[in-house]
């Protein structure tokens, strides 16, 4: 008999559009408030519907099993069913204990269970932003930090890959990815970023004198996963009073190079 092997991105797809059938999707709330010396404060909210975070388990549960029916048992998990989201408190709090040895330290966090929904909120301070984007949350966004000749900072973050992936078609046709569209409502990310010098420029669609927001909202705009795909978080602030020390932290890296 012949041995069928199925094309990753074809599980993913079909994985995703039974996980996704039952509705809903993800919620993502940060602000980022930062010193003049590089340190700051991070405040953080994401949730997720409850019955997907339990189907998210078991599919993984499942998919591995697929690998190693197939003989792949150190295969790699796809990495489109691993969102980098924890909802277990005992597990956020392990977590955060390790991020103390990198001068992140947690001050609040709490879980709840809303409206079907499952909540993360947490607040922690940091000594160095470098050291903050080194942790796991982070480890799929790119980030550097520079300072020009004219005192004009400029801070870089580009988001994760996986928006990519499904907008080029990497999980399949258009058809495919038609099917996933419908269910993406409730889709919302919404990113600040409070700078310790006015704003000169910036790629953000609001700002005020220091702070820059972005915003990625599926129900305002059907576009958003191109969006994301395509989005480079970039702002210039006036630098002259900054005490931070350049630095780049490649996407996909949990190490800040220094300049």
């Amino acid at each position: 008999m012949k041995h069928i092997t199925w094309p990753r991105w074809r599980v993913a797809v079909f994985l995703l559009v039974g996980l996704l059938s039952g509705g809903g999707c993800i919620k993502i709330d940060a602000t980022l408030s930062l010193n003049r010396d590089g340190g700051g404060t991070l405040r953080a909210m994401y949730g997720m519907p409850s019955f997907l975070i339990k189907q998210l388990d078991v599919t993984r549960q499942w998919t591995r099993s697929l690998e190693v029916a197939e003989g792949r048992t150190n295969a790699v998990p796809l990495s489109v069913l691993d969102i980098p989201m924890v909802f277990d408190e005992p597990l956020l709090n392990a977590k955060f204990r390790k991020m103390a040895v990198d001068g992140v330290i947690l001050e609040t966090l709490r879980t709840r269970d809303q409206g079907g929904w499952k909540y993360v909120d947490f607040t922690v301070k940091f000594n160095r932003l470098e050291r903050l984007m080194q942790q796991s949350f982070f480890k799929d966004c790119g980030v550097s930090f520079k300072v020009s000749g004219d005192e004009t900072c400029k801070l870089s973050v580009t988001l994760p890959e996986s928006a990519p992936a499904v907008t080029s078609g990497a999980l399949g046709s258009p058809e495919a990815i038609a099917k996933l569209t419908p269910f993406l409502n409730g889709l919302r990310v919404v990113v600040r970023i409070d700078l310790p010098g006015d704003i000169r420029n910036s790629t953000s669609s609001v700002s005020d004198s220091r702070r820059a927001t972005w915003e990625w909202d599926f129900d305002k705009d059907i576009h958003v996963l191109d969006r994301l795909a395509q989005e480079k978080m970039i702002v210039l602030f006036d630098g002259s009073l900054i005490r931070m020390k350049e630095f780049e932290k490649p996407a996909g890296s949990n190490l800040a190079i220094a300049k």
